[in-house]
C-alpha cells in the first residue's frame, strides 16, 4: 500500500510554503544599493512635484535625504541632479549645487507622506569648494 498524502497534509503543506517565500522575501539585504547624483544635465529637462525636506544626513559617500510628499496611489520617482551655478553677485567661481527632482507620476491621491527615505550615491563628485543642496524653501551646505 502506498502512503499518500491527505488533503489536510497538503493544505498544511501549501501554508507551510506560502509562510517561508513569505517571511524569506521580508528580508533586508545588508547592501544598500544608492544610485548615483547625475551630473551634466539640465534641471528643466526633470520633474519638479513639490516636497519636504524633514533631514539630509552626508556619510563618506551617501547622501540621505528624508522627505515628505503627498500622493500615496502611484511610485513617485527621485533623483539627484548635479549643477553649476553662477554667484548671485555675477562673480567668482562657480558654485556646485544638488537639486532633488521629484516625478509624482500625476499621483492624484492626497495621502501624506510623512517619512520616505532617500539615498544617493555622492562618490562620483569631484568637489574642491563648498557643497550644496537646493530645495525651494532652503539652501543646505553639505560639507
Amino acid at each position: 500500500m502506498r502512503n499518500t498524502p491527505t488533503v489536510m497534509q497538503k493544505t498544511l503543506y501549501a501554508i507551510l510554503s506560502i509562510v517561508i517565500l513569505f517571511v524569506s522575501s521580508c528580508e533586508k539585504s545588508s547592501v544598500t544599493s544608492c544610485p548615483y547624483v547625475i551630473q551634466g544635465a539640465n534641471l528643466t529637462d526633470f520633474a519638479m512635484d513639490q516636497y519636504g525636506v524633514n533631514e539630509i544626513q552626508v556619510t563618506e559617500e551617501q547622501l540621505f535625504i528624508n522627505v515628505t510628499y503627498g500622493g500615496g496611489c502611484e511610485n513617485h520617482d527621485f533623483k539627484m541632479i548635479l549643477h553649476d551655478e553662477s554667484p548671485i553677485d555675477g562673480g567668482g567661481q562657480q558654485i556646485q549645487i544638488l537639486s532633488l527632482s521629484h516625478d509624482a507620476n500625476n499621483d492624484g491621491c492626497e495621502a501624506l507622506i510623512l517619512e520616505h527615505e532617500l539615498c544617493f550615491n555622492i562618490s562620483n563628485i569631484e568637489n574642491d569648494g563648498v557643497l550644496y543642496f537646493s530645495h525651494p524653501d532652503s539652501l543646505y551646505v553639505l560639507n
